[in-house]
């Protein structure tokens, strides 16, 4: 591959493994490839193979937004003829001659469309970036500063998968290199990486839980780690409405020992309102059957 680059004058420039950000345009390829993938997968589920050919044409014939050049116009030098094109040719039966030309005017003539069009692509590009960086990049970029000796985690390879990174560490930081590289002390050896590849590192703070301990237990003013749980009930009973349903700290104190005989009736009660009153209570469980008639007592006694 050398001697071919060396033959056809190609200079070969090399970027950070597993660093997209150098790679944009790349990048922005295999992100816009996977979408019309995922569509077309969607819609042709058992033939999506037969289109890849058209889709991979459609690409490479629209112009792009930062270049304004259709990806065929930049390598060949001349607009791609697709359906657009030729269906109009069809309709009105016009089909517009090519100039004849010798091969050596045909040669020059593409040479100049080729180094003109590049020019104007490349000024294009870096407008495109200008913009792209002022109004997408640096809104949410944040510059890392860190110094030596400092701990840091580290992005890296997961050891079963080469595609997966996750935070390793932690780190010293040994010596800065440049504006945002850092070599760090990775115990073996040293590796220099990128300030978007690092972070902070923030040990435990083991004082304060351990002063906590010792001290006894916290007042009130500190902060403990607690859950809270609520347990909700179906119930589906003709007597009870939603506003049955209340919190159950409002309904009155009751112990958790309490049983279905310790339940105290009113004395405005009748016989048959008590009977219906201990079937309900023996129907749910005895905490919420104890709130429920408790409940429905104070219902009963004021109407």
């Amino acid at each position: 591959m050398k001697e071919v680059c060396r033959l056809l004058g190609i200079k070969q420039k090399t970027t950070t493994p597993y660093h997209t950000m150098c790679n944009g345009l790349v990048e922005r390829f295999n992100a816009t490839l996977k979408t019309c993938l995922r569509r077309l997968c969607s819609e042709q589920p058992r033939q999506w193979h037969r289109y890849i050919n058209p889709l991979l044409f459609a690409y490479r014939e629209v112009p792009q937004e930062s270049t304004h050049f259709a990806p065929f116009e930049l390598l060949y030098g001349r607009a791609v003829r697709g359906p657009m094109h030729i269906q109009p040719e069809l309709w009105t039966k016009e089909i517009e001659e090519p100039d004849v030309k010798s091969s050596y005017e045909y040669v020059l003539n593409l040479r100049e469309r080729i180094d003109g069009t590049l020019k104007i692509a490349r000024e294009e590009l870096e407008k495109a970036v200008g913009w792209q960086k002022h109004y997408y990049y640096d809104r949410t970029a944040k510059r890392k500063r860190f110094s030596v000796g400092e701990k840091v985690l580290a992005l890296l390879q997961t050891d079963s998968n080469k595609l997966l990174m996750q935070w390793k560490g932690p780190f010293e930081i040994v010596a800065t290199m440049g504006i945002n590289d850092y070599r760090i002390n990775m115990g073996e050896k040293e590796k220099t990486f990128h300030a978007n590849l690092l972070k902070g590192y923030f040990a435990r703070d083991q004082d304060a839980s351990q002063a906590t301990t010792d001290e006894g237990p916290p007042t009130s003013n500190s902060a403990i780690p607690a859950a809270s749980v609520t347990v909700i009930k179906d119930l589906k009973d003709e007597h009870f409405n939603d506003s049955d349903c209340e919190s159950l700290s409002e309904l009155g104190g009751w112990g958790s020992e309490e049983t279905v005989n310790d339940l105290k009736y009113g004395d405005e009660l009748t016989l048959d309102q008590r009977r219906q009153l201990k079937e309900v209570a023996l129907t749910y469980s005895p905490s919420s059957a104890i709130a429920l008639v408790q409940r429905r007592q104070r219902n009963i006694a004021s109407s």
